[in-house]
């Protein structure tokens, strides 16, 4: 029987973490699939075994501390770890003081915590061997500023500055580290109460990217330290650097809000 490398994906139930699954079952990687959604893992492992992957289903809500304790000591007893991928993240809608501030901790748990305790439980081993890969989902919100959205916008530009600066530290060791930080995306993110009177076609089409073109374009530029999919994206990710764009997206909430 051949060697077959092993992934672990988070937030592999749906949209980009499962397409990262499939994407690299073919890629000859057995995978470690962890999610909430026990169901959905379970279907998922059942449709990797036909693309000849192994895959363990771990159910784990990385926004409680327990679960994230608990991952991050299984990936330290797991030496053979050689690809991890922190897709797992969700949405909060609401000014400060407006959107609720449990689910705001519990984001910034699965964004800032779950990516500092899961890389720091992966990274030994890759260094030690000389090669692996990392990926951490941010999101070209990480780049941007604005009301409504501030807690997730700084906990994607935590994602993004923190990968940026590991990838300095273990590239030279072979690993290889990367934060992918796609913009709209066509998954469940959306279908959420949060969500419920948000209009998808208020977005204009070109910057739209589905699940599978996100993951196939991080893999293929894995050893880049961002990585933004799509063209529109990109554009969005230099224009952000601009002071002026950001003022004019608030202009554009605002009046959209009636103030």
């Amino acid at each position: 029987m051949s060697y077959r490398p092993l992934a672990l994906v988070t937030g592999a139930s749906s949209g980009i973490g499962a397409a990262y699954a499939k994407l690299l079952a073919h890629e000859g990687h057995d995978l470690w699939l962890v999610a909430r959604r026990g169901d959905r893992l379970h279907a998922l492992a059942g449709e990797l075994a036909s693309l000849g992957a192994a895959a363990r289903v771990d159910v784990r809500d990385l926004s409680h501390p327990e679960d994230l304790i608990a991952l991050s000591d299984s990936i330290r007893s797991e030496p053979g770890l050689e690809v991890l991928v922190h897709n797992a993240g969700f949405g909060v809608r609401g000014e400060v003081g407006e959107a609720d501030s449990v689910k705001l901790l519990s984001m910034a748990t699965v964004h800032v915590d779950a990516t500092i305790a899961l890389t720091s439980a992966a990274v030994p081993a890759m260094r030690e061997r000389g090669r692996g890969a990392i990926v951490v989902v941010a999101s070209i919100a990480g780049r941007l500023v604005g009301s409504g959205s501030a807690t997730y916008c700084a906990t994607k530009a935590f994602q993004i500055s923190y990968t940026r600066s590991l990838a300095r530290e273990v590239s030279w060791k072979g690993v290889s580290v990367q934060a992918l930080c796609p913009g709209y995306t066509r998954t469940e993110f959306h279908d959420t109460p949060e969500y419920a009177h948000w209009n998808r076609d208020s977005v204009p089409r070109w910057l739209w990217t589905t699940a599978q073109e996100v993951a196939e374009a991080s893999w293929k530029r894995r050893k880049r330290e961002v990585c933004v999919p799509g063209w529109g994206n990109r554009l969005v990710w230099w224009l952000a650097a601009v002071p002026m764009i950001s003022w004019f997206r608030e202009q554009f909430r605002r009046r959209k809000q009636g103030r």
